[in-house]
């Protein structure tokens, strides 16, 4: 199949998540990929070089980025490509006044489908102008609010992709990384911002008193602290999978941290930096009251307070049964949903909205 896909790429975002493993997914299975990709403030965060097929032809209609000067939307790549199926990651950020008006040209000569990462229902109302082929949601969170702007025949569910299980030698990451051999090392990224993480530090300073324990924080804002705990390393960096892989490696566990009533989370979300994650064979902490995890189970640890989230840390420490049962349900999790998997859920769709039979 051709598949043009209009999203963010190669840059540290939910978009990018689901977008990219999925194209190269497609790619390993035979299919051609065109990715429409944006300019302006992205282009200060590629991660690495574009490959041929990324067209950065247009700005995002967010951040302020309309108001630039050197603001842009070119048509040619959306009309001169050649492609059979049409997908969008997260329509609210895109520039829907220009895409309007292509979109009957667009829709001439493939199908259309949206992937819906917006927690509600957006209040713009070019949002809801756009007749898709198909919409997909994540779970049923998602489609309960689009079915009230869309037909529901129109939705499918899909899951969101997992990187597929990989393991990896712990002292091996180690020193590639060069961390240190003989501690326990709790590993934070994702809302990676120094100063939301601070609450963590008193958590960390008490288990540093019966366990030798690094807390090691990814921060890719230039962030430092006046002095830093002794417990705490801070590198500032953006890692692609592959070396992000190595970080989860070298740790004896994954915290994912949001601030309780200060960090506001409204409708429905997931949480793409846990589904990358959950293929590396190391407990992931999640928050209870974080609404990315209501439908989450075994294959995350859950707390609802620091305190628990301190009991939780103990206890993989100490080998319990619990996080035992967690990692095995993560790995049965990532297997299921993996890029792979989820990449030829979305071919049969394509191929089902085209009236085609799905490629054997």
């Amino acid at each position: 199949m051709k598949i043009a896909i209009m999203t963010r790429w190669n840059v540290p975002s939910g978009q990018s998540a689901h977008a990219e493993p999925l194209g190269q997914a497609w790619l390993e299975m035979g299919h051609q990929l065109k990715v429409f990709a944006p300019k302006g403030i992205d282009l200060l965060l590629v991660q690495q070089d574009d490959k041929p097929f990324v067209h950065r032809c247009y700005f995002l209609d967010v951040w302020g980025e309309r108001k630039r000067r050197d603001y842009l939307f070119d048509p040619r790549p959306f009309l001169e490509e050649d492609y059979e199926i049409f997908l969008v990651e997260m329509m609210q950020f895109m520039p829907m006044p220009e895409l309007l008006g292509i979109f009957p040209h667009i829709k001439k000569k493939a199908k259309t489908i949206l992937v819906v990462h917006e927690v509600e229902l957006p209040q713009d109302l070019n949002w809801y102008k756009f007749d898709w082929d198909a919409i997909v949601c994540f779970d049923t969170r998602y489609r309960e609010f689009i079915v009230k702007a869309f037909p529901k025949a129109k939705t499918v569910i899909i899951p969101f992709p997992c990187h597929p299980p990989l393991h990896g030698d712990r002292r091996e990451a180690r020193i590639r990384l060069d961390l240190p051999l003989d501690k326990r090392i709790v590993f934070a990224y994702g809302f990676n911002t120094v100063h939301n993480h601070i609450d963590l530090f008193p958590v960390m300073e008490r288990l540093s008193r019966d366990y030798p324990l690094l807390f090691l924080l990814l921060t890719h804002h230039g962030e430092k602290l006046a002095t830093n705990p002794d417990f705490l390393l801070l590198r500032d960096e953006m890692p692609m999978v592959e070396r992000l892989y190595t970080y989860l490696h070298a740790s004896d566990a994954y915290v994912y941290y949001v601030r309780k009533g200060e960090v506001k989370i409204e409708g429905v979300g997931v949480s793409s930096s846990v589904a990358t994650c959950l293929g590396a064979g190391r407990p992931i902490l999640v928050p209870s009251y974080c609404n990315f995890f209501d439908l989450s189970g075994k294959e995350v640890l859950k707390y609802r307070d620091l305190q628990d989230l301190e009991q939780g840390l103990q206890d993989v420490f100490d080998g319990a049964e619990g996080v035992k049962e967690s990692l095995r349900v993560a790995e049965e999790y990532a297997i299921r949903n993996s890029s792979h998997k989820i990449a030829a859920r979305f071919i049969e769709l394509f191929s089902e909205i085209e009236g085609k039979s799905p490629p054997r």
